[in-house]
Order: C-alpha cells, then structure tokens, then sequence
C-alpha cells in the first residue's frame, strides 16, 4: 500500500489519499495528529507528504515522523516536499525578494533566467507563504519552518538513517527521500 498523507483532494494514481478534510478524492479521513494511525506496523510501503509537514505543529512533528517510521515496511521509502525556508532566510538578507519574479511562474527556467538578468530569486508572495501557508483554508497555515539541518535532525529522530535530499532548481523546496 502506498499513502499520500495530507493529500488534499488531488489524486495520485496508486496512491491512497489520507487528509483530515473529507474532501473528493480523500480515501480515509484522518488527522495526522491524532495516533495511532489506522494503519498496522510495518504495513506501508510508501508515503508522499508534499507540503504537508509544514502544516503540522513543531511541537508534534517528532510524533507524526514517528508514526510514519511505525507504519512504513522495511525497505519502504518516504518522500517529504516542505518550502525551504533556509533559502526564503537567505532571500530577505540578501535583498533578493522582488515582484519581478512571478509567484505563479510558467516554468522553472522563466524565474533562471529572470534571476540571472536580476539577481532577484522569490516573488513577495511566495516568500511569505513559505513562512504563513497559503492560508485557504483552516488547515492551510504554517506551524513549523524548515531549513535542511532542521528536517535531517527530525529525520533522524524518528529512527531513520538513509536520506538523500534532491535539487529543487529554484531552491524554494526542500526535497528528500527517506528509506526504513
């Protein structure tokens, strides 16, 4: 069984989709707060939480990881997406926050480009959210930041130890792969 935790309601094919909102798409409705999950031990054989992990509280992330190591089978992957805020911290310093970045770009090499002729790297906006959420919805505020070194200490801490973080080009993203 693969899951995506804090799915939303965007579907992924193969995937069983876990949110606390019963929205289309949610296949079971449950608060990744709330333990155990309704999952046995060793039972799952991947997990997706992309922009999830942000949205949970800093003082609960340790738990979630925790029961996420629980239930994933040996061998078993995990993939988290959190907004870098390293990098957003990185940005505010050194002045490289501007509107002539789009929030909403076509592609990664419209903002490449931009920053090369700029020097700019994050619209306002999108820095903003990496701290705030996108505030939505309820469930849609930030409770947590993350910078690697944070979220390689909560890797670690939950019992993992073989992570590989991947290149996100616009560096807005931290990206990693988590084995059991």
């Amino acid at each position: 069984m693969k899951l995506n935790l804090g799915s939303h309601n965007k579907r992924i094919k193969g995937y069983t989709n876990v949110d606390a909102l019963g929205l289309e798409n949610v296949d079971i409705v449950h608060n990744l707060t709330e333990y155990p999950y309704p999952f046995e031990e060793n039972s799952i054989d991947e997990i997706l939480m992309t922009e999830v992990l942000e949205h949970i509280s800093w003082r609960k992330t340790d738990a979630v990881l925790k029961e996420c190591f629980r239930i994933l089978k040996v061998g078993g992957k995990m993939h988290i997406q959190v907004p870098d805020c390293g990098n957003m911290m990185k940005a505010m310093m050194n002045d490289w926050i501007s509107e002539i970045i789009p929030h909403k770009p076509e592609s990664e090499d419209q903002v490449l480009k931009l920053r090369k002729e700029t020097g700019k790297t994050v619209h306002p906006n999108r820095w903003l959210m990496a701290f705030c959420g996108a505030q939505k919805h309820e469930f849609d505020a930030h409770l947590n930041i993350f910078t690697a070194e944070r979220l390689e200490d909560y890797i670690i801490n939950a019992g993992f130890n073989k992570w590989d973080f991947k290149e996100d080009k616009l560096g807005w993203k931290l990206k990693v792969d988590i084995w059991k």
